[in-house]
């Protein structure tokens, strides 16, 4: 085989991972524009994705999919914010398999980084009691190490709020063994709970 032919078959073999790396530009750009650069939200009612299991992320990708949880209209935080208003039903509907399987592994790959927020300390530690016996099956090392689930840890309080109301009221999907015990916990405990893993800011 000539040296050209050889230039060409490289060029072949090289053109879907090109392609497929300016698509997951794209497409983890949109992501970003919600959830802030490099997966880190710099806003209380969005969740930062960086450094959650790729499963985690393809899970709730998915779920969004097949509207297993709520669709709220938000708007766009970062870059063209001028953009109108969407919500993660409509951005997720149209990814494919692999794009969802690459945005898993791409912001899996990333550092977490705790959210800066105000706490109650005497909630936080009543907080870090119930967690131990409640949570930490699922959500270890006080919630800072995703694995069942996703890392709670340094997460945004109000997401946290909120996400745990839908799932207790069945909004959200969750196994029923969480759907079941988080209908156990009272008000005070929930906040209790989030003001814990709102104290983890490392």
């Amino acid at each position: 085989m000539d040296k050209v032919k050889i230039h060409i078959l490289m060029l072949l073999l090289t053109l879907p991972m090109a392609v497929a790396a300016a698509g997951l530009a794209e497409l983890t750009e949109e992501c970003d524009s919600c959830h802030g650069p490099q997966g880190v939200s710099s806003h209380s009612d969005v969740p930062t994705i960086s450094g959650q299991l790729s499963n985690y992320i393809g899970a709730t990708l998915r779920s969004y999919q097949v509207w297993g949880r709520p669709c709220i209209k938000s708007a766009y935080r970062h870059g063209d914010t001028s953009k109108p208003e969407t919500t993660m039903c409509k951005v997720s509907e149209a990814l494919a398999d692999d794009e969802i399987e690459a945005l898993g592994k791409h912001y899996e790959a990333l550092k977490f980084v705790s959210a800066q927020q105000e706490f109650d300390a005497a909630l936080a530690a009543t907080g870090g009691d119930l967690h131990e016996i409640h949570c930490e099956t699922c959500h270890a090392m006080g919630g800072s190490i995703p694995g069942r689930g996703p890392r709670l840890a340094g997460q945004w309080a109000p997401y946290l709020q909120t996400a745990i109301r839908q799932s207790s009221s069945g909004e959200h999907l969750v196994p029923s063994v969480m759907e079941k015990r988080l209908n156990d916990f009272s008000a005070e405990e929930v906040d209790a709970l989030v003001n814990f893993y709102a104290s983890q800011q490392d």
